[in-house]
């Protein structure tokens, strides 16, 4: 109940930065006598994109997602063709020299000599080959973020994910470039992204740089694929939840586009339905939509716009002697998202680089409960983003940004408050009814500074500030962040990073009518260590510690409704150990350990926080048996989430009708436990092969030993006895694409 509340009073997502793909900027030179070829045809394998050097042996590859890529060169005149391996980080710049025979009659060799810009704190990436193989999740790559380390979720029906101990409101989603305000469908059934257009997802659960943004502690960045391999290609999906499609292809040589779309479709075949005292007068339905396209306009300016949408929708007729009468008749729901954006990015100079973006995002809501409770919003959001980068030398860079944003809003109905977090006593049928008619204009400056500087060969460091003014809290922030990284002998890399993070209340709590408009931003301090070390070319391991002081936390009170009286702390260990052989086995083992802990007022004690999960441990693997046979499988473990316990309850009379009711007394705040969580899930997949196209059919079995896992109990009215409600039980899960 509390996360739907917060879902209705989710009004404005604000627009903040976020990273960019990386850059190859290189040189070619003769091995013999050292001096740059011209006119040398510079390919990279696995985009196919390629182009010639200039009269100084330079070429350059933009907006490339990071990854490792093979670069072939062939010199003119010659038919020699050679390879190198080059790494592309996020946000960098890579800039090898690359030194290559031209003489037919010498063996083929290549030196690369590189530096790599210093970085901030490591950040988690899934790629896309990686999404769609990982069992559990149908494919769906939002679904496929609690498999990482330090993120977890509330259960299988959520997709709110509990990040490093905190909750789904301090996490800030993008989508190529885009701040994206409803990532999941129905609040988790579904992502509203297609996986298909999906090439990577970026997490940065802390201590990230100055260049992400306001109002958030952790950042979710999704990039689609940049590029089409086909002149015109396709790929179709059909499973027990909803059919999808996408199609892609080329413009001239320097352009692609794509466009996705999906739709549930068990409403087309199912009426009305009755269970207990509710009947569907609108069987629950989604659709979402992805369109994209790019185009280099010379080597040095690339070009792309994106437009996608989503949206949800359902009603229901609640009747009887047992359904309040504040609830009783038509019931209805129906919420979206819209996103787009037009972005140019420029290469001014060899050290001089732009990325200019001008976005619109707008999340839709309008519900009705019966005759008491309505609420509508439409919160639109137009952000104006240039971000700078200056290249003093390959070991010293400068990078800057401003973000200008516009966030206009209106809210009508009828609603009562929200309740806090942890909040069980809060009672809508009591709540006192407040009528809506609202329009606010909210208006931010955003603005970064950050340097980037190799100090020795094994030590860089990256220091930032960050400068953030909103009008509805009239409030400066200034947040310093930054990170030192040292290169161990042993391979092995080990960086510090701190930052401060601070976030504006959310929207519905600065309202006149149900919030406080005093309200200030509240703080988070972060502590994070973390080693990392490539044990061999196909494994690696990460292990970090971190430590977040929160300050300033808004929390109820009695007299102004809210206040910015609450503190809290969230601290935990992680391991990461992954393994990845070629296309035909990936595969990791995780263990996180975190103790998130709040106070809602000064000299109350610590309790757990409502998304404490102290222990957290995952398994994943998959293998490719052949090149058409694969066979995957997902463990997880989790501690149970805490939850307040009802101890008895007393009967009052309802002030409404004079009637009656239970009132439940409660325990503690959080002071028990559900039991722990744990599952296997199981995926194989078998793609059949024609001419021109082949045909995919995975099964995957999800909860597989059946786990009876609680989701909560189900209390009668007096509190005397309760009923278990379990999650997901064993569930066969069938999909079918086929590509073209």
């Amino acid at each position: 109940m509390k996360e739907f509340f917060c879902l209705l009073t989710l009004l404005l997502v604000p627009a903040v930065a976020f990273s960019q793909t990386g850059s190859i900027e290189g040189t070619i030179y003769d091995n013999i006598t050292r001096e740059p070829l011209a006119d040398t045809e510079v390919q990279i394998v696995q985009t196919d994109e390629r182009q010639k050097t200039d009269e100084n042996g330079k070429f350059v590859f933009s907006t490339i997602p990071e990854g490792t890529y093979t670069l072939t060169i062939t010199p003119l005149d010659t038919e020699l063709t050679q390879e190198t391996s080059i790494i592309v980080v996020s946000g960098e710049i890579s800039k090898p020299g690359i030194y290559v025979g031209t003489a037919p009659d010498r063996l083929e060799e290549i030196e690369v000599i590189g530096e790599r810009t210093p970085k901030t704190v490591s950040k988690k990436s899934i790629q896309s080959e990686e999404i769609t193989r990982l069992p559990g999740t149908g494919g769906d790559a939002l679904r496929a973020l609690p498999a990482i380390p330090g993120i977890g979720v509330a259960n299988d029906f959520s997709g709110a994910l509990y990040i490093r101990g905190g909750s789904d409101e301090d996490n800030l989603y993008y989508f190529d470039r885009v701040p994206v305000a409803y990532p999941y469908h129905f609040g988790g059934i579904v992502s509203s992204l297609s996986s298909e257009i999906i090439d990577r997802i970026d997490v940065y659960a802390g201590g990230y740089g100055a260049e992400y943004g306001v109002d958030s502690q952790a950042v979710i960045d999704i990039y689609s694929q940049n590029d089409s391999r086909a002149n015109l290609g396709g790929k179709f999906n059909l499973n027990l939840l909803y059919s999808e499609g996408l199609l892609q292809g080329k413009i001239g040589k320097k352009g692609f586009w794509y466009a996705a779309g999906r739709r549930s479709y068990i409403d087309l075949f199912v009426g009305s339905l009755s269970f207990g005292p509710a009947t569907t007068t609108a069987f629950p339905r989604f659709w979402d939509y992805q369109l994209k396209a790019g185009y280099d306009f010379s080597e040095k300016h690339q070009f792309f716009f994106n437009l996608f949408a989503s949206g949800d929708r359902f009603a229901l007729k609640l009747d009887g002697e047992n359904v309040d009468e504040d609830f009783r008749g038509n019931t209805s729901f129906e919420s979206g998202f819209e996103g787009a954006g037009f972005h140019l990015r420029s290469i001014l100079t060899d050290r001089f680089t732009s990325y200019l973006s001008l976005t619109r995002s707008d999340f839709l809501f309008d519900v009705n409960f019966g005759p008491a409770f309505s609420l509508k919003i439409d919160a639109p959001n137009y952000t104006l983003r240039e971000d700078i980068t200056y290249e003093l030398n390959p070991r010293h860079r400068l990078e800057s940004g401003l973000i200008l944003g516009l966030e206009p809003g209106q809210v009508s109905g009828t609603f009562t408050r929200i309740p806090d977090e942890g909040e069980v006593d809060f009672d809508i049928r009591l709540e006192e009814k407040v009528a809506l008619d609202e329009y606010v204009r909210g208006q931010r400056i955003e603005g970064y500074f950050q340097d980037r500087y190799t100090l020795l060969p094994f030590l860089s460091v990256v220091f930032g500030l960050r400068f953030d003014y909103f009008n509805r809290v009239d409030q400066l922030s200034v947040q310093p962040r930054g990170s030192v990284l040292v290169e161990l002998p042993n391979s092995s890399e080990l960086q510090f990073a701190y930052g401060i993070y601070n976030q504006t209340p959310l929207p519905a709590l600065l309202s006149p009518s149900i919030g406080n408009p005093a309200l200030k931003s509240s703080r988070a301090s972060h502590y994070i260590l973390e080693l990392k070390r490539q044990l061999s070319q196909d494994t690696e391991i990460k292990i970090a510690a971190y430590y977040k002081d929160l300050t300033g936390l808004v929390t109820v009170d009695e007299e102004a409704a809210y206040l910015n009286q609450g503190e809290g702390y969230a601290q935990g260990a992680e391991i990461f150990l992954r393994h990845r052989s070629g296309e035909r086995l990936f595969g990791w083992i995780s263990y996180a350990y975190a103790v998130s802990e709040r106070r809602d007022r000064p000299g109350e004690p610590y309790r757990p926080y409502s998304f404490d999960q102290p222990h957290v441990a995952t398994l994943a693997a998959s293998y490719k048996l052949t090149p058409t046979w694969e066979f995957g499988a997902k463990w997880q473990y989790r501690t149970g989430n805490p939850y307040t316990p009802c101890e008895g309850a007393t009967v009052q009379f309802d002030p409404r009708n004079g009637e009656p009711i239970f009132i439940p007394i409660y325990a503690e705040t959080n002071s028990d436990r559900l039991p722990p969580y744990h599952r296997l899930d199981l995926r194989v997949s078998k793609i059949f092969q024609f001419s021109n196209w082949n045909l995919g059919i995975f099964l995957e079995l999800l909860n597989t030993y059946n786990r009876q896992n609680l989701l909560d109990f189900n209390y009668s009215e007096d509190c005397q006895t309760r009923n278990d409600i379990n999650q997901l039980p064993f569930i066969p899960y069938l999909g079918i694409t086929a590509a073209f």
